[in-house]
């Protein structure tokens, strides 16, 4: 969509091609980006976002779990919410990309993508 800004996740070092290796959202899909996850994991090197809008098994969100260097969370939070709020040329923002080593942050290691949680 026009004006959208899309999210890419990417967290295998080989080419995607299966479930959960790489994921294009828009950022308006977004609901938090928290050190917690749902279920109550807490995690300090870590940053979980969700979003909405997805369909995978009979649920309607997906989630990225983002590696991070421990004691390096607000910082890494505070760069994905600029990344996601940056308005590029062609739309699309890289958050993490394991395959080819590009993070919107300097504080973001890998990531874990689940299309339906």
């Amino acid at each position: 969509m026009k004006g959208e800004n899309y999210l890419y996740f990417c967290d295998t070092t080989d080419e995607p091609n299966n479930d959960n290796e790489a994921i294009l959202i828009p950022a308006s899909t977004v609901r938090g980006i928290s050190v917690g996850a749902a279920d109550g994991t807490v995690d300090d090197d870590a940053l979980y976002l969700s979003a909405e809008g997805f369909t995978g098994t009979g649920n309607a969100r997906a989630a990225v779990v983002l590696a991070v260097t421990a004691g390096k969370l607000p910082e890494a939070m505070d760069d994905v919410a600029s990344a996601m709020s940056a308005r590029p040329g062609d739309g699309f923002t890289v958050i993490a990309d394991v395959q080819n080593g590009v993070f919107c942050s300097e504080h973001i290691t890998g990531c874990t993508i689940d299309s339906a949680v």
